[in-house]
């Protein structure tokens, strides 16, 4: 029987957010649905393939306390702050569709009065009167038994 489970952390370390999430992927039971939804302090994340000396600037993150991690999946590197909220969808891999996951935004979404819209293989946008803007990026990974969807939703970011 699939179970539901929803983790949320009241900790804004991005590197024990992070591994929380590999945690998570590697030991819980593949068959279940699992939510987990992490804010981190400011942070630059790079992808697993990024040179962190040529995407950041290493000596101003340095000077305003910035954190630099390295998340397990492609793509490239986001700014974090308490402002954007990040969500991992993990599936069983034989049931994993991605379009479920951005199913459940857009419907959380709904409730708040707004549509959102998909764009491209990891863009959700959000239409506004001088176009659309961007408002979340994601990033996917796949085992034996397991996938993930993971990603940022800005909200109110400095």
């Amino acid at each position: 029987m699939q179970k539901l489970k929803v983790f949320l952390t009241d900790g804004y370390n991005p590197h024990l957010n992070l591994a929380t999430e590999e945690w998570i992927f590697h030991n819980l039971d593949a068959t279940d649905q699992i939510l987990f939804l992490w804010r981190n302090e400011e942070t630059v994340v790079i992808g697993r393939n990024q040179n962190p000396w040529s995407e950041c600037n290493l000596a101003a993150m340095k000077e305003n306390r910035v954190h630099l991690a390295r998340r397990n999946t492609g793509g490239g590197a986001v700014y974090h702050d308490l402002g954007n909220t990040n969500f991992t969808f993990l599936s069983p891999r034989d049931s994993y569709k991605r379009e479920n996951n951005i199913a459940i935004i857009f419907n959380a979404l709904k409730e708040l009065g707004i549509q959102g819209e998909a764009s491209g293989r990891n863009d959700l946008l959000v239409s506004f009167a001088d176009g659309a803007r961007k408002f979340s990026g994601s990033a996917y990974r796949e085992k034996k038994d397991r996938a993930f969807h993971h990603g940022t939703i800005m909200m109110s970011i400095d």
